[in-house]
């Protein structure tokens, strides 16, 4: 048919048809008599192509390619996709600012501010397009500047490698011309200029060995042009990668679970060494070193007379803090006090038959006393009187018994830390109050005798001091107390020390315990403390009631502190060799992937890439894929909670870093074979 009639069956003018045959898009046969153009129905279907393309907006080149076979008419169709969504999106912005002007009240508008607001919406979103934009156009040139096919005979000679091209390009209907036979040979296809290298390799469908030839032409001088030179250069690597990635997805899939499962033994390993320190670390806090002063005997730790001096170690040693201290007395109701309640106890003892009340400055004989309990801190061996109670001077609320604050109610304005500062106060039991009729905010009048050793034997005597009025300014509840209950009657520690000084007697505490703060510095703990003449507890020694031992609770300490300190050593000790068993899987993994590579790494460098750039591609094939099977590793760690997050990217990057080792030494072995000796298959 005539150029007439094809207008009228594609509605194409006689101008297009004429332009798109200038471009190379239409080739209609001519009349052998008059040279007429004649059009077949192949020509129509492909004029109707170029028109519903053309309908679509795609530029002539990518036609072009669609009719040559070269690109897929669905690869074109979804990249014009892309592209018109992107001028969509750029639409889209241009009639949003149109409509903001139209709502603009005054006819003078700020054409600043629209221009800045609309620069900077085409810098936020072009940059990132941009880069995806050039991505595509240097992987869409990778794709056509090089291909490959398998040959079914061995190619030994130059004559071979080009029939084999003449082949393949007949059965591919592409125009083609041989340049310079040879080795590389260098050919024209559709005149396009290409260069070819030939190798054995492995049939990655067959697993068959077969020649593969790879053909690759020079970089599209377009996208040389429009793409910068360093950029183009990463993007065709990156394509590259993924390119080889696929091609041989066994051994991408083999290199990534090898090195999700090595970081996975090392979040294993090195968590638990993290974790023994951790746990190293807060020994201290959960097995609390406590220190107790104590008769030479180790049978009293309360009801003593400890020394000032022991008393100013404890206090300005830096390794000790949390110190309890206690200093004991005894206190009388005055008559004015005791009331009702009083006098029918002192009946009710008469009634009993209690023995008379001991008076000031009896002596108490050691044999015949009881000896001081230990839980409640009393001072026994003395018989108590129907108007006498006991009187604690304390530092800290846990030395009446442990968790009483919780029983502790303070009268109105009243709080521990003013108690403490105060002198004249007092906090009393429940039943101390019930019992002589009191409550929080009366007045207490008593008078006080403190113990003091005897003249003669190992007995304990009571001396007067100076009668006291208190005001009573909390109440404990003492009902479930029991024998741990220490004394009926509190009173700050710096208000006994003054009462002390104000009847010029020599203080001594009662009892006194302490924390250690540094448990690992328990030795030289021990080292100052035997300076005030603190010795350790010899069971059997005399019995008597001076504080001058000192008992500690650190064996389950020591023992669990030996334990960890075995268990850190051992896993430090087997540190090294972990690395360098990193280090080596590093080594021996990329070295066995590459083995069947080397055909490809060959005719990289005979196509013309430099040593460098191939080493540098393959190499940062893998360390991509140990990367990722690294995170996964990462990530399964600290899922099944043998390490913190933070512990498992350490192990990671501690992965990458002796992995990275490893490759680099197998990558420049590997790049140390002859190219020639690759290609010619000895």
């Amino acid at each position: 048919m005539n150029t007439k009639q094809m207008e009228e069956l594609t509605g194409i003018t006689r101008q297009n048809i004429r332009y798109y045959e200038r471009q190379g898009l239409l080739e209609p046969a001519r009349d052998a008599g008059n040279a007429y153009r004649d059009y077949s129905d192949e020509d129509v279907r492909r004029l109707k192509l170029i028109k519903m393309l053309r309908m679509l907006d795609m530029p002539l080149k990518e036609i072009k390619e669609v009719l040559d076979g070269t690109l897929p008419l669905k690869e074109a169709a979804a990249k014009q996709q892309e592209a018109l969504l992107q001028q969509q999106k750029q639409i889209q912005a241009a009639v949003e600012v149109c409509a903001n002007i139209r709502k603009e009240k005054s006819e003078a508008i700020d054409v600043d501010s629209y221009l800045d607001r609309m620069e900077h919406m085409a810098k936020s979103g072009s940059v990132f397009a941009r880069i995806v934009d050039d991505y595509k156009q240097v992987a869409e040139e990778e794709r056509q500047r090089q291909f490959s096919f398998y040959t079914d005979q061995p190619v030994n000679t130059a004559g071979r490698f080009e029939e084999e091209l003449r082949k393949w390009a007949g059965e591919e209907r592409r125009k083609f011309r041989m340049v310079r036979p040879g080795r590389y040979p260098e050919f024209t296809l559709d005149g396009v200029s290409y260069t070819a290298a030939c190798t054995v390799e492995q049939d990655q469908e067959t697993k068959e060995p077969r020649t593969r030839i790879v053909c690759s032409r020079e970089d599209d001088e377009k996208v040389k042009k429009e793409v910068q030179k360093n950029r183009r250069a990463v993007f065709q690597a990156i394509y590259s990668i993924g390119v080889n990635i696929r091609r041989h997805r066994f051994k991408s899939i083999l290199n990534g679970m090898i090195s999700m499962m090595t970081v996975v033994v090392l979040v294993f390993y090195l968590g638990n060494l993290v974790s023994a320190r951790g746990q190293f670390e807060e020994l201290p806090e959960a097995i609390p070193v406590r220190g107790t002063v104590m008769n030479a005997a180790g049978t009293l730790n309360s009801g003593l007379f400890i020394r000032q001096q022991v008393l100013d170690m404890v206090y300005t040693s830096p390794h000790i803090w949390k110190i309890r201290e206690t200093a004991e007395l005894v206190g009388h109701m005055t008559q004015a006090d005791e009331g009702a309640g009083a006098e029918e106890l002192t009946q009710a003892d008469e009634g009993a038959g209690m023995e008379e009340p001991m008076q000031p400055g009896e002596q108490i004989e050691a044999e015949d006393s009881a000896q001081p309990d230990e839980d409640n801190g009393s001072l026994s061996g003395d018989i108590p009187q129907a108007d006498e109670f006991r009187i604690l001077g304390i530092n800290d609320l846990g030395s009446v018994y442990e968790d009483c604050e919780q029983d502790l109610t303070w009268a109105d304005g009243w709080s521990w830390e003013s108690f403490q500062k105060s002198r004249d106060v007092c906090v009393a039991g429940t039943a101390f109050l019930e019992g002589h009729g009191l409550e929080p905010g009366d007045h207490l009048s008593c008078s006080l005798e403190h113990y003091i050793r005897a003249e003669i034997g190992l007995g304990l005597e009571r001396e007067e001091l100076k009668p006291l009025e208190m005001e009573i300014v909390g109440a404990i509840e003492d009902s479930e107390a029991g024998e741990s209950m220490a004394a009926e009657v509190m009173l700050p520690i710096g208000a006994v020390r003054q009462l002390y000084e104000e009847n010029d007697k020599v203080y001594f505490a009662s009892s006194l315990r302490f924390t250690v703060k540094d448990p690992m510095k328990l030795n030289e703990l021990k080292q100052d403390l035997r300076e005030p003449g603190l010795t350790p507890v010899v069971p059997g020694s005399p019995e008597n009631y001076a504080g001058s031992a000192l008992r500690m609770e650190d064996d389950v300490f020591i023992q669990a502190a030996l334990g960890l300190e075995k268990s850190i050593s051992l896993l430090e000790g087997f540190l090294p060799f972990v690395l360098l068993i990193v280090v080596l899987s590093g080594y021996i993994v990329p070295h066995l992937l590459l083995q069947g590579r080397k055909g490809e790494y060959a005719i990289m460098r005979a196509l013309g890439t430099s040593k460098r750039r191939a080493t540098l591609v393959f190499f940062a094939e893998h360390m991509l894929l140990a990367a990722c099977g690294g995170a996964a590793g990462a990530v399964i760690g600290a899922m099944f909670g043998t390490a913190d997050i933070l512990t498992a990217w350490m192990v990671w990057g501690i992965f990458l870093c002796c992995y990275t080792l490893g490759a680099a030494a197998a990558l420049w072995m590997f790049g140390r074979m002859s190219i020639a000796a690759v290609l010619t298959h000895q």
